[in-house]
């Protein structure tokens, strides 16, 4: 029998659990669990306990191994699909592979699917750096997972998720073209980044020209210090932008000016395993300024308690509570 995957940060377990779908769903947990580059040892330990309890677990778990070797298949069937369409705009034989990962309902918030077909990707949490053979240097920020195609006459990229910065070498004779959502960003050589969260694509230029285009409807061209974001086929106006707070995630850090709790928390829990989460619709919209290290989060829930005069309440190591003190 198959069931659609619950992702989750920790697996929480239940002793006395005999119902088969809460089995399936801890056997879930512990899959995502032991996947996080952060699992300790402990953890580990107390998953062969777990799966030692009796039969009806390792049934469980072989039920989660078996459906997540199942949806391999189309995984890659997608990520093959995508780059033929890639060499021939018209074929969608691709559209009945995706069909058939969507229908399983699978891990529908889970990055393992775009992982699973990346060329190049990130862990929460997780930078890196990356040479391409034509010279080009991407860097890859927290949770990112894209395919890339350096092709004779154009140099092709497809974000899958996450967010990339992007330093292209000069070749006029092989454009360099990103996918992203329903638009394209087109370049011959600058420095930029690109964003992709949910259906929304953010375009930030450092350096060069770059050319952005929502679903072919309108095409912009953005200059150092420019930006735009698109969603479907709505291209926004362009704008300015802070360059200091939006590329500071390349030196591992955040930078904060006047803005919501809320959004504050939010972006940091995209670099920590776990959620925190703000109770209060007042402190969540409470002005924030400062600049985080995002590999310090005991540090940076530290300032914000002291600063804001809250109280951080952490009830496992992957979910904090911030209320007012």
């Amino acid at each position: 029998m198959s069931r659609p995957i619950a992702a989750t940060d920790t697996p929480m377990t239940d002793p006395h659990a005999t119902d088969a779908d809460d089995l399936f769903a801890e056997a879930s947990g512990w899959y995502y669990r032991l996947q996080a580059e952060d699992v300790t040892l402990a953890e580990r330990e107390a998953f062969t306990a777990w799966l030692a309890r009796g039969p009806a677990q390792v049934q469980a778990w072989d039920e989660v191994l078996g459906l997540l070797g199942a949806l391999r298949e189309p995984a890659r069937q997608i990520r093959d699909a995508q780059r033929a369409r890639w060499r021939r705009p018209r074929l969608q034989a691709w559209a009945s592979a995706a069909a058939v990962l969507l229908m399983v309902g699978l891990l529908a918030y889970s990055p393992w699917p775009d992982r699973w077909r990346a060329d190049f990707a990130t862990s929460t949490g997780e930078s890196r750096n990356i040479a391409l053979a034509d010279g080009s240097q991407l860097q890859l920020n927290t949770d990112t997972a894209l395919q890339v195609e350096l092709a004779v006459g154009e140099r092709r990229v497809r974000l899958l998720r996450g967010e990339a910065w992007f330093d292209v070498s000069h070749d006029p004779a092989r454009p360099f073209v990103i996918r992203s959502g329903d638009g394209w960003v087109k370049v011959v050589g600058t420095r930029f980044s690109v964003a992709r969260q949910g259906d929304q694509t953010r375009v930030r230029v450092a350096q060069g020209k770059v050319q952005v285009s929502a679903d072919n409807h309108r095409t912009v061209l953005l200059e150092p210090g420019r930006a735009v974001e698109y969603r479907g086929a709505q291209l926004s106006s362009e704008h300015a932008f802070d360059v200091a707070a939006e590329f500071a995630w390349r030196q591992r850090q955040l930078v904060f000016r006047e803005q919501p709790l809320v959004e504050v928390v939010d972006a940091l829990n995209r670099y920590w395993p776990g959620q925190t989460l703000v109770l209060g619709e007042s402190l969540r919209q409470r002005k924030v300024s400062g600049v985080f290290e995002i590999d310090k989060p005991e540090a940076v829930l530290k300032a914000l308690t002291h600063t804001l005069g809250l109280r951080a309440e952490h009830y496992t190591s992957y979910l904090r509570v911030l209320r007012e003190g």
